[in-house]
């Protein structure tokens, strides 16, 4: 009885995140309507000889830059994916190689599509809404202890149509099997693990 009450509240809470984030979609498109707004005015000082273009722009990237340097600007930090009709690229024999990337892929963050979060079988992270779940270790919460994918026949599409071969976040040469030690230390949650994948 508890999972199913576990269930249901997911459900509602996802439902009532969906709703938040569709108003919050609403507000930005508004703050960009008056964005619009004000640089018309702009332009129209500019047209009229009241206002001089590289000063104005100047000022402008200036007000940006101090915007974004303090955490101002607005966004409502909420991405949803649109997934492409067609997948294009060379599938990977992953097993060949988890000895060596560790399936570090599943330390990649990428935002689920809202097929995904409805389904309700994706977990997704409650403070970045809706991108895929991490644990602690920076994995995929849906990684298994022995790397296996614990959801694998509902897998998110970015998982069923990801390839590494071209990523060079992952390799610094996919042929040679040399991983990206550096870029994945730098920029993902933990450091490259140094254990053998079972």
């Amino acid at each position: 009885m508890e999972n199913k009450d576990n269930s249901e509240f997911e459900k509602q809470m996802i439902r009532g995140q969906l709703a938040t984030h569709a108003t919050f979609s609403r507000i930005s498109e508004r703050v960009n309507d008056l964005e619009a707004f004000v640089f018309g005015i702009n332009d129209a000082l500019i047209e009229k000889g009241l206002l001089q273009s590289n000063f104005l722009f100047k000022k402008i990237e200036s007000v940006k830059k101090n915007r974004m340097d303090n955490g101002e600007t607005l966004d409502a930090g909420v991405s949803l994916r649109v997934d492409n009709a067609e997948n294009t690229l060379q599938p990977v024999d992953c097993e060949a190689r988890l000895h060596i990337c560790k399936a570090i892929c599943c330390k990649l963050n990428f935002p689920l599509s809202q097929v995904e979060v409805e389904e309700g079988i994706i977990k997704w992270e409650l403070g970045r809404p809706y991108y895929i779940r991490h644990s602690s270790d920076g994995f995929c919460c849906h990684r298994g202890a022995t790397g296996q994918c614990t959801v694998y026949n509902n897998r998110p599409k970015v998982c069923r149509s990801y390839s590494c071969q071209n990523d060079e976040r992952i390799w610094k040469d996919f042929d040679a099997l040399v991983i990206n030690e550096e870029w994945i230390n730098q920029n993902l949650e933990g450091s490259f693990p140094t254990e053998a994948v079972k």
